[in-house]
Parts: C-alpha cells; structure tokens; sequence
C-alpha cells in the first residue's frame, strides 16, 4: 500500500470507494430477492412457451415463431445477464471476467434488446397485413417466411449491438505516481462519453422511438379497417339474425 498516495484517504478500500463508489449495493438484499423471483417465474414461463411451441405440431405457427424468439431472448438475459447484474451489485469490483466477460455482458444486453423490440415490430406488421391485407396474409404468412425474417432479425440485433459494446471495457485505476490500484477493474465505458452519448441517441431512435411510431401507426390503421367493417363481417349479424 502506498501510504504517500493515500493521505486523504485511510487505506486503498476508502480510495477505490471514492472513485468507485461502495464494493457492495445498499440494496443488494431487497433486490436480489426481487430477482430471484423474477428468474425462478420467468424461466420457468419462457422454458413452457418454448417447449409448447416445439412440442405442438399445431402451435408451430409464424406468429408463434415470433412469440418463440421473444421467449429465448427473455431466456438468454435471466440465465446469463440476470446474474451477472446481482453479482455485480455484490461486488462492484473487480470485474473477475475480464475484458472478454465485459464485451459478453454489453453485447447479451443489446442484442437482446434490439432482438425483441424487432420480434415485436415484426409480430404488429404481421397482424397489420392479415387484418388489412388477409388474403396475402394466407399466401405470404408461412413458417419458413417468418424463420428466415427471424435469423434476418437476429443478425441485425448482433451488428447493432456492436458500437455499445465497443465503448466498454476494463477500466483500472492508478495512484498519482502511476502504479496500479489492486481490485480496481470495472466493467464500464472507456470511450469519450461523447461518442457513447451520440450511440445511445442514434439507438434509442432506431430502436425504441421509431418501432414506437411504426407500432403505432400500423394499429392505428388496424382499428379503422376493423371499425370500418360491416356488423355482418364481424359476425354480429349471424349472431342477432333472429330479431
């Protein structure tokens, strides 16, 4: 320890929590327990969508396809991300998993991400064509269609997660005379944070306000066709026919 260079502090503990912040989360316990309940309900639910829709023949529907890839990107952050996050909130450093586990992390949570906001940007275009355009809805709806939109989709989700990622990385510290502070490793931004303000603008445009705007303008239409047809189209005639 470098008395020298820790004069305002009482040892290197106090030093890496100034610049750090605590080793361990206040709220460690009550969100964990949170978690907990959230993996042990989500990956069971996910695990039975999943099995449901590879087991049925009946259920190997495109839209279910759809449904199918949400259920595994939901899966891949509780049993991957989820525990890295409360790991994280019990020991804020160091980061034991290096620069690789650090890309892993980043990557996982936007990849995700961007993979289900797609899987549901995708499932609203396809209720909006078979409300509005049925009858190419029976021709171009099928399984092998929504697969290869699905791997399309995965792809995507993989190369845009790639400029987060790479603003992160190990961050280490060093005392004033340049030796390293042991245990001081995180997993963080390392880039200027102009360039990771300016990605996570651009992506939260790409991924969250214009799905927005999509989703919203496909269903808007949705409820016109639907408000625009015929009682008897809807079955309400058949239904009151003998009045």
């Amino acid at each position: 320890m470098e008395v020298s260079h820790l004069k305002d502090f009482n040892g290197t503990e106090d030093y890496l929590a100034f610049y750090n912040g605590p080793r361990r989360s206040p709220l460690f316990l009550p969100i964990t327990s949170v978690y907990a309940i959230i993996f042990l309900v989500g990956v069971s639910g996910n695990i039975l969508v999943c099995l449901v829709i590879l087991r049925h023949r009946n259920m190997k529907t495109p839209t279910n396809y759809y449904l199918f890839s949400l259920a595994v990107s939901d899966l891949l952050v509780l049993l991957f991300g989820m525990p890295l996050e409360v790991y994280e909130m019990w020991s804020n450093y160091p980061f034991l998993f290096g620069a690789v586990g650090c890309y892993f992390k980043t990557a996982l949570f936007e990849t995700v991400c961007c993979a289900s906001i797609l899987s549901v940007t995708t499932v609203s275009i396809e209720r909006y064509i078979a409300i509005v355009h049925p009858f190419r809805a029976k021709l171009e709806s099928t399984r092998r269609r929504a697969l290869r939109i699905l791997v399309v989709l995965w792809v995507f989700s993989v190369l845009f997660s790639v400029p987060n990622t790479s603003t992160h990385g190990i961050l280490l510290l060093y005392f004033p005379n340049g030796t390293l502070v042991p245990g001081s490793a995180t997993c963080t931004v390392v880039k200027p944070m102009w360039v990771y303000n300016f990605i996570i603008q651009a992506m939260s445009f790409l991924f969250y306000v214009l799905p927005m705007g999509v989703i919203s303008i496909l269903y808007y239409l949705m409820g016109l066709k639907v408000s625009s047809r015929p009682y008897c189209m809807t079955g309400y005639c058949k239904a009151h026919s003998t009045y």
